[in-house]
């Protein structure tokens, strides 16, 4: 299950500001940089659309990894994301659907998809600027992204702050997060970039 706090960001100078305060930096433990490019999919008629899914193929640092998400959760707060996550390693979307049960996705599911022809919706290009995060009883990574989302010859900025819990205490994490939201006065950003794509 994917749990994270997602803020629209309307300065990118911000992001340095926000990595060396006094309530980011002393939780840092390392960071990193990875360029991402993602291709969005969906089926002829849809069927990812209907369950409020998505489908990527997205090269990181030349990587490929395939992702499928389900399932969303209603969050307590604006930012605040929970669904159903499944990816793997892959050189391409069909291969990946071949694989995502193993890693426990629904094996029908994507069965389903794999008889159905995929269509390019869209595409993501940025830049990941990461920081893994401890604190008190979890682990959890801040990610700042800029770049675009094309669609249909329409493109749109990315600029966004995202915090994703990577292990321990659920209840520390949203503290956390919200109180880097109160600090900063940080606004929500409710929709993915997949959403955000589809209303370009």
């Amino acid at each position: 299950m994917e749990r994270e706090f997602k803020w629209q960001i309307t300065n990118p100078a911000d992001f340095d500001r926000i990595a060396e305060s006094d309530a980011v930096k002393p939780l840092v433990k390392s960071t990193g940089t990875t360029e991402m490019e993602a291709i969005y999919y969906d089926t002829f008629d849809g069927q990812l659309a209907k369950v409020r899914g998505g489908l990527r193929l997205r090269r990181e640092d030349g990587e490929c990894v395939v992702c499928l998400k389900l399932a969303p959760q209603e969050g307590f707060d604006g930012a605040f994301k929970a669904r159903e996550e499944y990816e793997c390693y892959a050189p391409d979307v069909r291969s990946g659907m071949l694989n995502l049960p193993s890693v426990g996705a629904p094996q029908e599911f994507c069965d389903e998809i794999l008889k159905s022809d995929l269509i390019e919706l869209g595409r993501t290009i940025f830049t990941r600027r990461t920081f893994q995060l401890a604190y008190e009883g979890c682990a959890c990574e801040l990610a700042f992204d800029t770049g675009k989302i094309t669609h249909r010859g329409r493109i749109s900025p990315i600029c966004e702050m995202e915090l994703e819990l990577k292990g321990g205490s659920e209840d520390d994490f949203n503290a956390l997060a919200l109180a880097l939201q109160a600090k900063f006065s940080l606004q929500p950003q409710p929709l993915s970039k997949l959403a955000r794509m589809l209303k370009l």
